[in-house]
């Protein structure tokens, strides 16, 4: 600590961070938006040009922002998904968006499987079928968080599809990218235990048996519940 400075000091900067973080995650900044000029920046969170170069700076290293000579600094693209990318860690740091995303899933997950239920054709139900047997498949132990991830984001992509609802996929692609780093996360933090990958394989039987079945009623439940149990079992991680 430097002479004279207080703990509330030094963690002013990063307080800053998360206020930009939060702008970023609520819309108030887009991907590849330009951030506002610092006078403003700096009027606006109410905080010392120091603090907020300090802020600017963490959110660089974390790969959050990015400047670039001649057009400023923005918000940076999002394109890979996995535990260690910007995003996730910028929802780890936010646990309140990871709530709000799991009531947003709740509904269009259920609408979803409802409507994929009543509308599959025969290619949606063998590209849903392609999809969940390698879900539900025995792995080997060496199988990692993100190979699960990327079974699980194939799978309820397919149900969307099936759904035939270009308003859903308009939702769908509208929080996409919190969607996938979504997956990566929970991923990360349920598919080691067996107790957690036991209770997947079985949420995402009901919901295929259901949709297969020709019963929307049952899929959404399915679907629902699916959702609930990973948001309990956030919770009792999170504990």
């Amino acid at each position: 600590m430097a002479p004279g400075e207080t703990p509330d000091k030094q963690l002013l900067p990063e307080r800053v961070a998360r206020q930009i973080e939060a702008m970023i995650l609520d819309g108030s900044l887009a991907v590849g938006q330009s951030l506002p000029p610092e006078r403003e920046l700096c009027d606006k969170l109410s905080v010392s040009r120091n603090s907020l170069r300090e802020a600017l700076k963490e959110l660089r290293a974390r790969g959050v922002i990015e400047t670039r000579r001649g057009s400023g600094t923005r918000v940076a693209f999002f394109q890979e998904f996995h535990p260690s990318t910007p995003l996730q860690s910028l929802l780890q740091n936010h646990p309140d968006t990871l709530h709000s995303l799991l009531e947003v899933r709740r509904t269009l997950e259920g609408e979803a499987a409802y409507y994929a239920a009543e509308r599959a054709n025969a290619a949606d139900l063998e590209a849903l079928r392609a999809v969940y047997e390698p879900l539900v498949a025995d792995h080997s132990d060496a199988d990692l968080p993100e190979g699960h991830a990327a079974r699980d984001i194939a799978f309820h992509q397919a149900i969307y599809s099936a759904a035939h609802n270009p308003v859903l996929l308009l939702a769908l692609n509208g929080i996409r990218d919190l969607m996938m780093s979504f997956f990566y996360g929970t991923s990360n933090k349920l598919y080691p235990l067996a107790q957690s990958r036991r209770a997947l394989k079985t949420q995402h039987r009901r919901i295929y048996r259901a949709i297969v079945a020709r019963e929307p009623a049952a899929a959404r439940r399915a679907a629902t519940a699916h959702i609930d149990a990973v948001a309990a079992s956030l919770r009792e991680l999170d504990n």
